[in-house]
């Protein structure tokens, strides 16, 4: 959906979001309308009752219960009708809630699979854990008990005004003058052009404050390592008096409005008191006019109820509003689109063209007219300080972001002209940083293919040398681990994902600084278990300690995007430029020890 069209709002976008199961809200707001109308049914009965009871003191008949009985059949059917429509109504509307609930999160999740990995740089873990949790929830929510809400609480006052001025009119315009008053006020109060301001700021802060909860749970082992609780602390701190500072700035900004809104409100009987006692004083008919007062009074004590909520389903439809434009905005993050017809590829050589790319929102080009080829079955390396543009090219090739200038190919196909599942079923990667899914390690592996038998991933943890610590584990290959891989070493989390990477078996293979976390005598084993896995393969590898490229058919060589040197080793070594000079400072850090 296009960006600049405008988009509903409050109930009339909750029923687009509804899709399927409009019917059944529309079902449930019918079943709560006739439940307001049983509701009002006792109230109209009890003030014929006391029309009646009035009337025969009045006249000295007898009142028998024979009188009334009718009236008493009536209020009990209309008290069992109540709850049946109240029942059904609710079952509906939270049946439909949850329907909807599960599909508005497999959208979002599916929309995450198709759009571009800067959106996750550009986010934090608790904006996004907002988006698919609170904000999803709170729809939910507002399906399930205020959507029929606004229909009960638009159809209960109505009738309950319609029946008040069958019985007095004049009572009823004097009882209604306060509650109109109070709701323009309650108009003015939410029209306020900064009041949807301070509700997105307020949920902003609040975004933020539990992004930081995140991260300082997630780091607190380094936090006191290196003694920076207090510090990390502060910023916790910070974060949490600015939210504090959010809905107090909230509160202040509607204080005034809903003060007045709540001193008219409840001020019906007021109104009603000086208006009974004018008709009193001016009527002789007592027994006419005594039983409307009772009525009136008890009546628009009831109505009390009814009009709140309908304050309520005022604000809440304010808040969520807030939450269905930050899901709306989620669905029209642009998507990783095919450009071309979707053409499959079968060679595997790669080449750059003029390749340049920024970040969004950074304006500083991480790829600035990168150009180079990597024949088919050719090992490569890129080599270069940290931020030079390394892992970016990499995940520019697995098209995590589209480029802004230049193309990229892959067997002479333009990788915009491919799908992404094709595209990524011949890539496999083996990064730095490896994240692992909390569950078996057994499906950890599978990860790299799907339909693997049990034989395949053993074979593949085998050639990935982690077959005998997982072997090791209390439950083997069943053994659950912990999210992110919390309950393993480095290298071993290293070993299950170059064994991932062997399992898949793709053509093309990146290897982002995979030896990195490694100790040397398991380091000897990946070597040999990557010589298996990139045997036949198109190669990029990644590294910054270059002894492990030394045997590259071709180095590459960044520095802040650009290539700046290209060649073997020796080449480069010849040339005594970057390369030379980084080599020379590895082999001095090589032979550093503790004085």
């Amino acid at each position: 959906m296009d960006k600049t069209s405008k988009k509903k709002e409050g109930i009339a976008r909750l029923m687009e979001l509804a899709g399927t199961k409009k019917a059944g809200l529309t079902a449930a707001c019918t079943l709560s309308v006739l439940s307001s109308v049983c509701r009002i049914i006792p109230y109209f009965m009890i003030y014929r009752v006391l029309q009646m009871l009035i009337s025969c003191y009045s006249s000295g008949e007898t009142f028998t219960f024979a009188s009334v009985r009718t009236l008493v059949l009536i209020t009990a059917a209309s008290a069992v009708l109540y709850g049946v429509f109240a029942y059904s109504s609710a079952m509906l509307s939270h049946g439909a809630a949850f329907d909807i609930l599960y599909e508005l999160r497999m959208k979002l999740m599916e929309k995450m699979g198709r759009i571009s990995s800067g959106y996750y740089t550009a986010n934090t873990q608790g904006s996004v854990k907002k988006l698919l949790i609170e904000d999803v929830e709170q729809i939910e929510g507002f399906i399930a008990h205020s959507m029929c809400e606004v229909a009960a609480t638009i159809a209960t006052p109505l009738l309950t005004i319609i029946v008040l001025f069958i019985v007095d009119w004049r009572l009823t315009l004097v009882s209604l003058l306060p509650i109109i008053c109070s709701f323009v006020i309650l108009a003015m109060a939410l029209k306020k052009p900064d009041g949807a301001q301070h509700q997105k700021n307020m949920a902003d802060c609040k975004t933020k404050m539990e992004g930081t909860i995140i991260e300082y749970i997630h780091g607190m082992s380094v936090i006191k390592i290196f003694g920076g609780t207090k510090n990390a602390f502060k910023r916790y701190e910070t974060d949490m008096n600015a939210f504090t500072r959010s809905v107090h700035d909230t509160a202040y900004y509607n204080a005034n409005g809903m003060g007045l809104y709540y001193a008219f409100f409840g001020a019906q009987v007021l109104f009603l008191l000086p208006a009974s006692i004018i008709m009193l004083a001016h009527s002789n008919a007592y027994a006419e006019v005594l039983p409307k007062i009772l009525f009136f009074l008890v009546v628009c004590a009831g109505l009390k109820e009814p009009l709140e909520n309908m304050m309520n389903v005022s604000i809440d439809s304010t808040k969520i509003n807030v939450g269905m434009k930050r899901i709306d905005e989620q669905l029209d993050e642009p998507e990783i689109t095919l450009v071309g017809e979707g053409k499959p590829f079968t060679k595997f050589d790669i080449a750059f063209d003029n390749v340049s790319f920024t970040y969004p929102g950074s304006g500083i080009y991480a790829c600035d007219g990168v150009s180079f080829k990597l024949p088919q079955g050719s090992c490569n390396a890129l080599v270069g300080a940290s931020g030079s543009g390394k892992t970016t090219i990499a995940r520019l090739l697995a098209r995590f972001w589209d480029i802004q200038q230049g193309k990229i190919s892959i067997g002479g196909t333009d990788i915009t002209d491919m799908t992404q599942e094709h595209l990524l079923s011949k890539i496999s990667m083996v990064f730095q940083d490896v994240y692992l899914f909390r569950d078996t390690i057994e499906n950890n592996i599978r990860i790299g293919k799907p339909e693997a038998t049990h034989e395949e991933i053993v074979n593949a943890a085998k050639a990935a040398a982690c077959h005998e610590f997982i072997q090791s584990l209390p439950n083997g290959y069943d053994t659950m681990i912990g999210e992110g891989g919390s309950t393993l070493s480095g290298g071993e989390k290293q070993r299950i994902s170059i064994a991932r990477a062997i399992l898949s078996d793709a053509p093309i293979v990146f290897l982002d600084e995979a030896t990195a976390s490694l100790d040397p005598e398991n380091e000897v084993l990946i070597q040999q278990a990557i010589d298996e896995l990139v045997k036949n393969k198109t190669v990029l590898v990644i590294a910054h300690r270059l002894h492990s490229v030394m045997n590259a058919d071709d180095i590459i060589v960044l520095d802040n995007g650009s290539i700046i040197e290209e060649g073997t080793h020796s080449e480069l070594i010849a040339k005594g430029g970057k390369y030379a000079a980084l080599w020379k400072n590895q082999q001095s850090a090589g032979s550093w020890k503790i004085a």
